[in-house]
């Protein structure tokens, strides 16, 4: 690997060729500390030369370079040199426009206009709004990769406004305006900050080839410092899955759909816990930290990149309906599925998730019937409310540990026998992990909900909805209708002690928004009762009424009982 490094001016760079962002990398991800921290260090502090850290190129062909290190901050240089062109286009500047515009888009070999800075993950904004010389005044969609983006152009042409003091931005047209009689001091000004921008100093590093970028690409990432899991993943796939067409580059685009997929479904977060849960369904137990050295180490003793990618792309689909119900389409049928997703949402944990996610590949790939998995679900959902809803117990790894081995034995299942095995082996599992019923029950008297003390609200609706059943004569309820109602009402001024009653499950019960806003309202409770038997099923309130009348005799064996033995 040949390998040279110089010392060079932002100008000089940028006159060496055209930078392009490679397909291994990420979109821009500077968030609002770290733009607001590199202005304040070159604009505010910063003298001549200036030093800015190192970046690493390689050579495609002449005069082309892929960006190895650093694109982070050289698209923020980019952003500020347009920003600082923009504002002389204001002020009617036009010669010095172009003079800056020379250092973002230039005649190429052929005599047509290219920017000097390519990043196809920005596209259109970048291209467009930020970089074409008269962008600024174009309207431009934005997508959810150029978000960072945009908040950085507008962060940093914010600044420049405030800069130059005898320029403002204008309430109506968000640009820049001039007071009438300071043109000359708006311009020096803006020509110090440009020529600042422009003698910013870093250590050019020019490597040969394409491979040794993805090498040294890893390495430099290698213990995190910028990059997140996905993003080493990302790099480790396309290194091995090397486009041979000029235009069409299949790994790049199927990566980028599957990146899309947890944009649009609003859970843009999850990409790295999916990749580690996706390693635990179906290869073996690792942590967090060692997830990509397990990746690569699969790569190298000869499992395609190919079908890694295809494997993730696909249960990237099935991911999303655990994380993200709402996203996905489901049918009738389906409804069950849905909602013990919904109730480990609730229940706020994720130790479930490489076992639901081998639950829901074998279910799509017609290995286990819906019964099966709307029965096995129903376990986990049980356990999840016993052991992390009521009990609130604080998991060693081991519950995690057991849901990947069954997860990966799920997997490897070759007949009906084996896959029954490894769910019945789950099952029996988790009931040995399960708190035992006095801990249960000393929790539930526990839960409560009142218009002071709401933090258990969701919990408390789902009890309630499980004590309740899903039909009323036959035709299944409406739960997103349906709101908690205290059966001895909240009274004005109760103490604590009489909230502890009046809050208690006992004491709750759910009713549709229409009767409890418009004939129950704070009615006693005699005539309350009579309206509740004629709206809701009547084995349901007589339960609850039952169970209020005996708070003190052992409340939590009728209301709950079934759902712990139901494990």
């Amino acid at each position: 690997m040949k390998i040279e490094a110089n010392d060079k001016e932002i100008q000089d760079i940028f006159s060496l060729g055209y930078f392009k962002i490679p397909r291994f990398q990420r979109p821009y991800s500077w968030e609002d500390d770290e733009v607001t921290n590199f202005w304040t260090d070159v604009i505010k502090q910063s003298g001549v030369n200036y030093f800015i850290s190192s970046m690493v190129v390689y050579q495609t062909k002449k005069p082309y370079f892929g960006i190895v290190d650093g694109q982070q901050r050289l698209t923020t240089i980019t952003l500020m040199l347009a920003a600082v062109r923009n504002a002389f286009i204001t002020l009617n500047e036009l010669n010095l426009a172009k003079g800056v515009h020379g250092f973002i888009e230039r005649k190429n070999i052929d005599n047509e206009d290219e920017f000097i800075l390519n990043s196809e993950t920005s596209f259109p904004y970048l291209q467009d709004h930020i970089q074409s010389f008269n962008g600024f005044n174009i309207p431009c969609d934005v997508g959810t990769e150029e978000l960072n983006l945009k908040s950085a152009f507008e962060y940093i042409t914010q600044k420049l406004s405030e800069e130059i003091s005898n320029v403002r931005h204008s309430n109506q047209s968000n640009q820049l305006q001039l007071f009438s009689d300071d043109n000359k001091h708006a311009i020096e000004k803006l020509k110090i900050i440009r020529d600042k921008i422009l003698s910013l100093k870093l250590v050019f590093i020019q490597l040969d080839n394409e491979d040794d970028a993805y090498l040294i690409f890893e390495t430099l990432n290698a213990r995190g410092r910028d990059l997140t899991t996905s993003d080493l993943v990302k790099n480790l796939l396309l290194k091995n899955l090397k486009s041979n067409h000029s235009h069409l580059d299949a790994a790049k685009i199927s990566w980028n759909g599957i990146v899309k997929m947890f944009d649009n479904a609003g859970v843009r977060g999850s990409l790295d816990p999916f990749l580690y849960h996706f390693w635990l369904s179906q290869h073996e137990y690792t942590t967090e930290q060692k997830l990509f050295s397990k990746i690569k180490a699969h790569i190298e003793k000869g499992t395609t990149a190919n079908l890694i990618l295809k494997s993730v792309e696909e249960n990237a689909n099935y991911y999303l309906s655990i994380i993200s119900p709402d996203s996905c389409n489901w049918t009738t049928e389906q409804q069950d599925i849905k909602r013990s997703f919904e109730a480990l949402l609730q229940f706020n944990v994720r130790q479930h998730l490489p076992m639901t996610l081998s639950l829901m590949r074998a279910y799509r790939q017609r290995r286990i019937t819906l019964k099966m998995l709307r029965k096995t679900l129903e376990k986990i959902e049980y356990f999840h409310y016993i052991f992390n809803g009521i009990t609130s117990q604080r998991s060693s790894g081991s519950v995690s540990t057991h849901y990947s081995k069954y997860g990966i034995a799920l997997s490897e299942a070759k007949n009906h026998s084996e896959i029954q095995a490894s769910i019945y082996e789950m099952i029996e599992g988790l009931k040995r992990k399960k708190p035992g019923f006095d801990e249960f029950k000393t929790n539930f008297l526990d839960l409560a909900y009142t218009s002071r003390s709401t933090k258990a609200k969701g919990l408390v609706k789902y009890t309630l909805r499980k004590l309740m059943g899903d039909k009323l004569s036959g035709v299944s309820i409406d739960f997103d209708r349906m709101t908690i109602e205290h059966i001895l009402p909240e009274a004005k001024g109760a103490n604590e002690s009489s909230l502890l009653l009046i809050g208690n499950i006992g004491n709750l019960i759910l009713v549709d928004k229409d009767t409890n806003s418009r004939d129950l309202v704070d009615l006693p409770f005699n005539q309350k009762k009579a309206i509740l038997l004629k709206v809701i099923p009547i084995c349901f309130v007589k339960l609850r009424f039952n169970a209020l009348e005996r708070a003190k005799r052992g409340m939590s064996e009728i209301m709950c009982g079934s759902d712990f033995t139901a494990l």
